[in-house]
C-alpha cells in the first residue's frame, strides 16, 4: 500500500473536520461549509471541499455517495452500514451488523484485495413517509 504524503494540519482542515463531527448527521459539503464559517468567517466553499477530499483520503472522514444524490460525509470511520432516503437524500447509520470483509480472498473478489466496504441501504425516511401519507389522504 502506497503511503500518503504528509500534510500539515491547517486551521481550515481542523475547522472542516470539527464541523463534520459537530453536525454528526452525515452532512453534505454545503452543510459543513456553513458550520465551518462559524469558526472561520472567510473560509471559501472550495477550501472546504478541498479539505473534505484530503480528510477522506487521510481516513478521517468517509464519503457516502449514491446515484443522483449529494455526497454526504461521516466522521465515524469504523466499518458500519448506512441507510439513505430515496426521497429527500437524508443519510443515517443503520444498526445492523457490518459486513466483515477481512476474510474475503482475492480469488473470491475477481483478483481484488479488499481493503474496505461501504454498504448503503435505501428506503424512505419517516418524515417523507408522513408527507406521502398526508398527500394520499387529501387526494
Amino acid at each position: 500500500m502506497q503511503s500518503l504524503p504528509l500534510r500539515r494540519g491547517s486551521k481550515q482542515k481542523k475547522a472542516v473536520l470539527s464541523a463534520a463531527k459537530c453536525l454528526c448527521n452525515h452532512p453534505t459539503a454545503q452543510e459543513i461549509y456553513f458550520k465551518a464559517r462559524e469558526d472561520i468567517l472567510n473560509i471559501s466553499f472550495s477550501t472546504v471541499y478541498r479539505n473534505l477530499g484530503i480528510l477522506v483520503e487521510e481516513g478521517d472522514l468517509i464519503s457516502i455517495t449514491s446515484a443522483g444524490s449529494e455526497v454526504h460525509y461521516d466522521h465515524i470511520v469504523k466499518n458500519h452500514c448506512h441507510i439513505q432516503c430515496r426521497s429527500c437524500g437524508k443519510v443515517r447509520d443503520l444498526d445492523v451488523p457490518a459486513v466483515d470483509f477481512n476474510g474475503i480472498l482475492p480469488s473470491d473478489a475477481s483478483g481484488f484485495t479488499v481493503d474496505g466496504v461501504c454498504v448503503t441501504f435505501t428506503g424512505t425516511c419517516e418524515e417523507c413517509n408522513s408527507k406521502m401519507d398526508t398527500k394520499g389522504e387529501q387526494g
